[in-house]
């Protein structure tokens, strides 16, 4: 009879720099990010707050661009088109970056991929 095999325990990379440790058993809240020791429980929180904060840059941008543009005429507004794309750019990369690195420290426990 052959049981699950479980990986051995050690520091296992999750997402780009970023690795956790594994007991044998289940993930624990032991994580290095950038080679900084930190809980997953924290970077989970300061990648949310990274995540809005970087929502907030995209959209006043928007709000900049829309209000120039009804201020100042439509002269301004293809004087200022460049906002709207960086505002969504930035609203978009935070939006990619944050969620990957969210979903890859998981609160839930659960094994490292064999073969890594």
């Amino acid at each position: 009879m052959s049981g699950v095999r479980s990986a051995a325990p050690g520091w296992y990379d999750v997402h780009r720099s970023t690795q956790r440790w594994w007991d044998g058993g289940q993930w624990t809240e032991n994580v290095l990010h950038h080679g900084r020791p930190m809980s997953a429980t924290a970077l989970r929180a300061t990648t949310t707050r990274m995540l809005w904060l970087w929502v907030g840059v995209g959209v006043a941008a928007w709000v900049t661009f829309l209000v120039c543009s009804f201020s100042f005429g439509l002269s301004a507004a293809f004087a200022l088109a460049l906002l709207p794309v960086a505002g969504s750019a930035a609203i978009v990369a935070a939006a990619i970056t944050g969620s990957r690195l969210i979903a890859a420290v998981p609160p839930t426990p659960g094994g490292p991929a064999e073969g890594r």
